[in-house]
């Protein structure tokens, strides 16, 4: 059973999912009808015509199936490239710890308390589905948060139902603990992703989604795909970023794979180009398996090693993008198993690291929401997790060689939830900042920051990206793919510029920093900055274009969103456009005192209002003075732990910040 759904009937639907109408559509409502529904009948079309291949196959091809099961590993049939069958198959506590999505959790060091209730995540699985009658998904009333999203009864099977527990077991058995305990899950087959998951987000407002398969290098000791298709931007690819740029809050998560020890001839290199079919789209985040050796102790948890597990698919794509984004843990992962409701079992490979990051990402989009009321455009999310990733070459635990920078073994680093919380928590109060905003044809963006000691300046910039021209059949085309390049630079009081990070194609795996062309994430860094204004600029080469019915889908100039992070200790806006009232909060993060100083804007009185993370007032003060400097303190002792929102009002206008009370 198949859910085909065109946007504009979505409003006759009933749901009986967890995240509210009023939530979707929020996320929905700037949304194009038009060319969504022109998208929905292109990826229909795309589908119908892959199947269409296959069934002609095993039609001339009697001696082939549709399904092989090799080393009980189950392959199915995904396309004829060729005339060649191309087979796809499928690639908690302590994996919590590993990625530090405990410290979002009730108890856990940020006083958090997430744990994805009333949030969906679509889970798509090669030939099965999770078992939703496991007691890890078994509500108190009896009923499941695992629910089918394609059938009417289940096809269970042992990776479906551990990739599920890895999202969202709920800890009946702590040591199987998913990432989001409390989420709902809806369940797919694979067969007709492309098309589903902008489907199930239309209906539900699902924001992520898991693909833990794809397709391997090699079956059964035969090479399963031809030399040019590793790291080549083909027809998959393209659907997946024109699903996801016409769907700007949704995001797919996908598996690197599990080639990393094969090997084939005409690659980029030894060890390099390994990522197939749509692993090599732009918007999506690919995820790698991070080995990262968890030991228990009196005292918690400890880790003992971290190294990039072998198996795991390296990057980079033909053009040199730098892919995977990031690494999770995904190796020897303890879960829910197909046996019976009670059935546990291990499993490594990317296809667990996948699922740790996107049940953590819907984590991080719980807590924006918790904290703004909205939630994240997908390349705020991807611009977050890849800003506050661990970079091997920072991480202690691990005892491989490192590479300074973004690489394509482990993308930007290891995903680090509980840094990624902390960037949430301190946007706009002076030690980050998180921006969505849109760049229009020929305009630059600039904000001035003021940084006032010697902690590493970092800005971070992501956009959704039209989808580009298909590379398909070419052998490692080099030929940008990118559609909108903008570009993001720091530059210092004396003028002095500093540049992306890169990868180098002449010299991989390494990276430099310079003019990057082919990513859709820009990173630059500033190590140890001296205090002083910094100006971060955004800005575009050529003319910026939206899709259309022109010439290679053109649709002439038009405007490019994108996402912006900001990190560096005791860092202050010096735009007076982004803090008009001139607003001084200090200490930060406040413990007892909030001290606080801004000018008035006319004759208006003011008044000052601490509101807690769901809008509640907390404190409330109206100053009287006839002077135009208003400064003032609020005893804090007695308020929880946790966010606020101090909100000033003057006669029609209201500026808001949020504080941190410790």
């Amino acid at each position: 059973m198949k859910k085909i759904i065109f946007f504009v009937s979505l409003v006759s639907f009933s749901l009986c999912f967890s995240q509210t109408r009023e939530q979707r559509d929020k996320i929905l409502k700037d949304y194009d009808t038009n060319a969504i529904n022109s998208l929905l009948e292109e990826i229909n079309a795309y589908e119908f015509s892959k199947q269409e291949r296959i069934n002609n196959y095993l039609l001339l091809n009697p001696d082939k199936q549709k399904e092989l099961l090799k080393n009980e590993k189950l392959f199915i049939l995904h396309d004829i490239l060729d005339d060649k069958p191309i087979y796809i198959s499928s690639d908690n506590r302590e994996s919590a710890f590993s990625i530090k999505t405990n410290t979002l959790y009730p108890g856990g060091d940020l006083g958090l308390n997430l744990e994805g209730e009333n949030m969906i995540l679509g889970v798509w699985e090669t030939g099965g589905h999770g078992r939703p009658t496991h007691v890890e998904f078994t509500n108190s009333d009896g009923t499941s948060r695992v629910s089918l999203g394609d059938a009417t009864t289940p096809n269970i099977g042992f990776h479906a139902a551990h990739v599920a527990g890895t999202v969202g077991a709920n800890g009946v058995n702590i040591s199987a603990k998913g990432m989001a305990p409390k989420s709902s899950i809806v369940a797919y087959n694979s067969s007709s992703d492309s098309s589903e998951t902008v489907n199930e987000h239309l209906l539900s407002g699902m924001l992520v989604t898991n693909h833990s398969y794809g397709v391997y290098l090699y079956v059964d000791g035969e090479q399963n795909v031809p030399d040019w298709y590793p790291g080549c931007y083909i027809n998959e690819s393209v659907t997946i970023d024109n699903a996801l740029y016409n769907n700007p809050y949704l995001l797919r998560v996908f598996s690197a794979g599990n080639s990393g020890t094969e090997s084939y001839s005409n690659g980029l290199g030894p060890g390099l180009d390994k990522l197939t079919a749509g692993k090599t789209n732009k918007n999506g985040i690919i995820v790698a398996n991070a080995n990262i050796g968890v030991q228990s102790t009196p005292f918690g948890m400890t880790i003992t090693g971290a190294s990039l597990a072998p198996s795991s698919s390296q990057g980079p794509t033909d053009d040199g993008r730098i892919k995977p984004d990031i690494a999770a843990r995904g190796t020897n992962v303890y879960s829910c198993a197909d046996d019976s409701d009670t059935s546990y079992g291990t499993a490594t490979g990317t296809s667990m690291a996948a699922p740790s990051a996107s049940g953590t990402i819907l984590l991080l989009q719980e807590h924006y929401n918790n904290t703004f009321g909205e939630f994240m455009k997908s390349s705020t999310v991807k611009a977050l997790v890849c800003h506050t990733a661990t970079d091997d070459a920072d991480n202690d635990n691990v005892t491989a060689i490192p590479y300074p920078g973004p690489d394509p073994f482990w993308g930007w680093g290891l995903l680090n939830a509980e840094l990624a919380a902390q960037t949430i928590n301190n946007s706009g109060s002076g030690s980050s900042i998180i921006e969505e905003n849109t760049l229009n044809n020929g305009e630059t963006y600039s904000i001035t920051v003021n940084v006032s000691d010697s902690q590493k300046l970092m800005a971070t910039l992501c956009w959704t990206d039209r989808a580009g021209n298909s590379q398909y059949g070419l052998l490692n085309s080099a030929t940008p793919v990118l559609v909108n390049d903008l570009d993001l630079r720091i530059t210092n009081s004396l003028g002095n510029e500093f540049l992306p990070w890169k990868l180098d194609l002449q010299n991989l795996p390494y990276a430099i920093k310079g003019d990057n062309i082919v990513d859709v994430i820009e990173r630059v860094e500033v190590d140890i900055p001296s205090a002083g204004e910094y100006t971060i600029t955004i800005s575009h080469k050529g003319n910026l274009t939206i899709p259309g019915n022109g010439p290679g889908g053109n649709g002439g100039i038009g405007p490019q969103d994108y996402s912006l992070v900001v990190t560096g200790a005791n860092m202050t806006l010096s735009n007076p456009e982004n803090n008009p009232m001139g607003l001084l909060i200090w200490p930060i993060p406040s413990k007892n005192v909030l001290n606080f100083q801004y000018m008035l804007k006319n004759s208006n009185n003011s008044s000052i209002s601490l509101l807690d993370i769901h809008g509640r007032l907390v404190h409330q003060i109206s100053p009287n003075t006839n002077n135009n400097l208003i400064k003032g303190s609020i005893d804090t002792s007695s308020f929880s732990k946790g966010m606020y929102v101090l909100s000033i009002e003057q006669g029609n206008k209201i500026f808001k910040k949020k504080v941190i009370l410790q």
